[in-house]
């Protein structure tokens, strides 16, 4: 299931499940490589493709190691000058994104992130795995505008919080996946975007405790103390039975907040958010005696 994977004290195992790399290369390298795939690799080219939209890349590959495995490559962005391209001076963007959990140490892979000695990581999807039903966790969007909440019944639940970095999405691994499992098991992703963050200095990035969102287990037990409260108590048992928290007044989100803080709080660990995303990057570049690490 995991290709790198951290299992911290509080049983939250952390992986990566999303990676974007970038570097630049000639067109001649380009040409060698598509060579490589109109040939050796032929049989795994799901799909060949141009694109001519702005936000695009020119050329495009989809490729498929086996069924439900698959990443994409793109070379030339729509948004580069080609005037060395013609005379195949010109180094121009190649990209390459994939999950790490599902291709794993495939060797179609590794020789693409072989192509360079430059790399940079321009995002990733830190996965974190919890042995707990999706209706057992209470999701706080924070400050965040965007929430969207969809659901195909029961426990077949997914939240995606907020856009583009930071952005949040909260489902049910266990059907999304269809494992065979005896346990249930939520997925909290948080994708994180960078401007062209050199490979070779990943030792200085750090997850950031800020970028976790704040979540809790629907396990609270109502104190002698909250009886008093009859309000309160009523508020409690309705978030425990589904009412969406940042629907309450600010005076009512802090009181249940403050009640849930103590023993129902997830509790997120940046070191080893951190240390899993150094353990994929160490995985992919350590043998490429290319690289020029800090």
């Amino acid at each position: 299931m995991y290709y790198k994977n951290i299992t911290s004290f509080n049983n939250l195992t952390y992986s990566i499940d999303m990676i974007r790399l970038k570097t630049y290369i000639t067109y001649d390298k380009f040409s060698s490589l598509e060579f490589a795939f109109d040939t050796v690799y032929k049989n795994y080219v799901a799909k060949k493709y141009t694109s001519a939209r702005m936000e695009s890349f020119f050329f495009n590959y989809q490729i498929e190691i086996a069924e439900g495995i698959s990443f994409w490559f793109g070379f030339l962005h729509n948004t580069e000058n080609r005037g060395e391209a013609k005379d195949h001076t010109g180094k121009y963007n190649f990209t390459i994104e994939f999950n790490p959990n599902k291709l794993k140490d495939n060797a179609i892979i590794k020789y693409l992130l072989n192509i360079s000695s430059e790399w940079f990581l321009r995002s990733y999807d830190l996965a974190v795995d919890l042995k707990v039903n999706i209706l057992d966790i209470i999701v706080d969007k924070g400050l965040k505008r965007k929430c969207l909440i969809f659901s195909s019944g029961f426990d077949n639940k997914t939240y995606e919080i907020g856009s583009g970095d930071n952005r949040i999405k909260i489902y049910n691994k266990k059907i999304e996946s269809k494992l065979d499992i005896q346990h249930d098991l939520t997925r909290i992703e948080i994708s994180r975007k960078y401007d062209d963050f050199p490979i070779s200095n990943i030792r200085l990035l750090k997850f950031g405790t800020d970028n976790f969102p704040e979540l809790y287990l629907n396990n609270y037990v109502c104190s002698l103390t909250d009886y008093q409260d009859k309000t309160l108590y009523a508020i409690v048992y309705a978030v425990q039975n589904g009412y969406p928290i940042n629907d309450l007044s600010r005076v009512y989100k802090q009181k249940i907040k403050k009640l849930f803080e103590g023993g129902s709080k997830i509790r997120f660990n940046d070191k080893d958010a951190t240390q899993v995303l150094h353990q994929i990057i160490f995985a992919y570049f350590m043998s490429n005696s290319k690289m020029r690490w800090l």
